[in-house]
């Protein structure tokens, strides 16, 4: 499926619709440790509504290839080489963009317009 680059502003109006837009281009997502240093940050445009969309992922969650929860309480906390680790491409992403598009539900899992993707691995 090709999907077209998200739009130039924020389509606010947009209703809410739990859409899968399958594998997108990277272009404008980008990846950084978090300021505590236990996780990472996906930041880029949602492909659907054009919203700015940012998510967290945690070392020691399932997806960041760490040994989990277990390993860190029993003392092993080192974390893996952030090179080794890629997010952008191993994760699924949602629309995340903190505005409630019209329709959306009171028990949304997430805020934004209902979009799901995957980032396409680099040739």
């Amino acid at each position: 499926m090709t999907v077209p680059p998200p739009p130039a502003t924020h389509l606010v109006a947009l209703g809410y619709a739990e859409t899968s837009l399958g594998e997108v281009d990277g272009a404008g997502f980008g990846v950084s440790p978090t300021p505590d240093g236990d996780g990472l940050t996906v930041r880029g445009s949602c492909p659907r509504c054009g919203g700015p969309t940012t998510t967290t992922y945690r070392y020691g969650v399932p997806g960041l290839g760490t040994k989990g929860l277990r390993s860190w309480f029993a003392g092993e906390r080192s974390r893996p080489d952030a090179a080794a680790v890629d997010p952008l491409r191993s994760e699924a992403h949602f629309c995340e963009c903190g505005h409630a598009h019209p329709g959306m539900p009171g028990n949304a899992d997430f805020v934004g317009c209902g979009a799901g993707w995957t980032i396409r691995s680099a040739p």
